[in-house]
């Protein structure tokens, strides 16, 4: 009988706080202000091995995403971009010719850490700030939107490296979704997604969203 009420109990917490999420406010500012100067945006890369990253380490490596996951986040990047009035950028494809030219360079040569790599590729392509998004984590959700067996699971890091002065910030988003039971503290996300069990690229693009906003972007 106990278990019982503390089951009621529960649900009707988690109504209220769904309803109250549902009711508050969706609109985000920036946490800091806009970098000033030239920006360029990188693609998303997909690492499989820990030289290729940044910062941190791979949960598995040698597990790359599927086939198109990085183009599909490349497009949810560049239109999170124009979402939040973020225009005046070179684009990743501009900064793709750089990547091939600092590849050329360095063939031959001993293999540079990725820190000297994008540095040199931020160098070439002439900007002030460069953001570089990876993708380190990658599982799709396995059954519906209203029932699964395993849930979806990402992680992106975004660095927004500063050229002139070679420095860089870290923003990392990690997510396995979880049940408002298992997590009452979101919510917020649990009413904006409305109580469904989300694929791994909707938990992608509000992590996108939310770090980009994190950089000022």
């Amino acid at each position: 009988m106990q278990r019982i009420f503390t089951t009621i109990a529960l649900s009707v917490m988690c109504v209220a706080l769904l309803l109250a999420a549902g009711c508050s406010s969706k609109k985000r500012s920036a946490a800091v202000p806009r970098p000033e100067g030239k920006l360029a945006v990188a693609g998303f890369t997909n690492p499989t091995h820990n030289w290729e990253i940044l910062a941190g380490y791979l949960d598995e490596d040698g597990h790359p995403a599927p086939d198109g996951t990085v183009e599909a986040l490349d497009s949810v990047l560049l239109a999170t971009l124009q979402n939040h009035q973020v225009f005046d950028y070179i684009t990743p494809a501009a900064v793709a010719e750089c990547e091939e030219v600092v590849v050329f360079e360095e063939s031959g040569l001993p293999k540079v850490s990725a820190w000297k790599y994008w540095l040199g590729v931020g160098k070439c392509i002439q900007t002030d700030f460069l953001l570089v998004p990876q993708l380190t984590y990658w599982r799709e959700r396995v059954g519906s939107t209203s029932g699964i067996e395993s849930p979806a699971s990402v992680a992106l890091d975004f660095y927004l490296i500063d050229v002139k002065n070679e420095r860089m910030i870290r923003s990392r988003y990690e997510e396995t979704q979880e049940s408002l039971i298992e997590n009452l503290l979101e919510a917020q996300k649990f009413a904006d997604r409305k109580g469904q069990w989300v694929t791994a690229t909707r938990l992608a693009s509000d992590g996108i969203e939310e770090k980009l906003m994190e950089l000022g972007l």
